[in-house]
């Protein structure tokens, strides 16, 4: 995740072959022993042959349906982009008035599990900021607090480890915009 000028680009680049790499593994791999396995059970062990070939087409279209779900939310987990997946930017600056989409928000939410460490901390002041623009841009004192909440997460996160200068700043600029805010949702 960069922090440019108030914008967010989300993920990491992948290469084509490590896409490809990724891809074979989840999707490929599957399909082809589901492929086999699917086949060779009724023809060799049961000698049918019509049940062989039926069971060989399905099982493997299914197969590749389920690997091709957990493939993506795999990428989306990781907080990773493929070549073919569009890279989206957001605006993060409470004071442009501009609400940020809920559903992406919630997907900013629901890859906290899956990350551990600085990119955790990061992560938490990043949604302590959506929230406060969707705040500011709603008017939504539940929305402010649900920033607060954010934000005291992140520092609870920072005590007692040593964090790059970057993220420091983040938590940092979150804390002061919340500040900013305070008397405007009625706290002293």
């Amino acid at each position: 995740m960069n922090l440019t000028k108030g914008r967010v680009m989300e993920g990491r680049g992948y290469l084509f072959l490590e896409w490809l790499g990724l891809a074979s593994l989840f999707i490929g791999l599957p399909a082809v022993i589901s492929t086999v396995v699917s086949f060779s059970i009724p023809y060799y062990l049961l000698h049918n042959v019509t049940l062989a070939n039926t069971l060989s087409t399905i099982i493997p279209i299914v197969v590749f349906a389920i690997s091709v779900i957990y493939f993506n939310k795999y990428l989306q987990s990781r907080n990773l982009i493929s070549t073919f997946m569009k890279k989206r930017s957001i605006t993060i600056l409470p004071d442009s008035g501009q609400p940020i989409d809920e559903k992406y928000i919630r997907g900013f939410e629901v890859n906290l599990k899956f990350i551990k460490g600085e990119e955790y901390i990061k992560q938490l002041a990043m949604l302590g900021m959506m929230y406060l623009q969707n705040a500011v841009a709603y008017d939504n004192k539940d929305l402010y607090l649900r920033a607060k909440e954010y934000l005291a997460r992140a520092e609870e996160a920072m005590e007692g480890k040593s964090v790059s200068f970057e993220t420091k700043m983040l938590v940092d600029y979150l804390r002061s915009k919340i500040e900013t805010y305070k008397y405007h949702f009625g706290e002293r």
